[in-house]
């Protein structure tokens, strides 16, 4: 076996081993969840797990990264503004907003954990993403005001996403310094 392939599957295979919630929250942990396309289901962390850490390669946009061993991931419960260059047209803040998830998670290392789906659409991972420091960067976007609480979706952190951008637009930071809030 090549060490890249040791490399890429070594994560998925320590995943499974880490199977603590981050944020402690009770009972987490045993919550059942179908595995990922072409994860081993013992491999595959369910709703509240976290994988062991690995480190950001590429911040896409405000809330999309790269993350080694995985892939693309989509940071759940967040929609930040579309950015100048990417597949959809530029919104205003896109750039801030990345410019915002880069600061703060480019080349660091990270846990993700998982609710619900694991893949969107696109086949992109969904994860909330937190710092080796506990930091969880899909409230931190939004806390920061750079990107919004997703509403389509039920996740479980959705109570705390919509409390977290009501402060944002209170406090008029990042986006809402200039946009009138709701």
């Amino acid at each position: 076996m090549t060490l890249r392939r040791i490399v890429l599957v070594v994560p998925l295979l320590l995943g499974g081993l880490f199977t603590a919630c981050v944020d402690g929250t009770p009972g987490a942990a045993e919550l059942r969840q179908a595995p990922a396309r072409g994860v081993p289901a013992a491999a595959a962390p369910g709703p509240g797990a976290a994988t062991a850490l690995a480190r950001v390669r590429q911040v896409i946009d405000g809330d999309t990264i790269t993350v080694s061993g995985v892939g693309t991931v989509r940071l759940i419960g967040v929609d930040a503004p579309e950015k100048t260059g990417g597949y959809r047209e530029a919104e205003p803040f896109g750039d801030r907003a990345t410019t915002f998830m880069r600061g703060l998670v480019d080349g660091q290392s990270v846990r993700l954990e998982y609710d619900g789906e694991r893949k969107d659409q696109y086949d992109r991972t969904l994860a909330y993403v937190f710092l080796e420091d506990g930091t969880l960067v899909n409230e931190a976007i939004i806390r920061a005001g750079w990107a919004e609480a997703y509403r389509r979706f039920s996740y479980r952190r959705k109570p705390d996403f919509q409390a977290a951008e009501r402060e944002a637009r209170a406090a008029r930071r990042g986006m809402w310094a200039t946009r009138r809030p709701r």
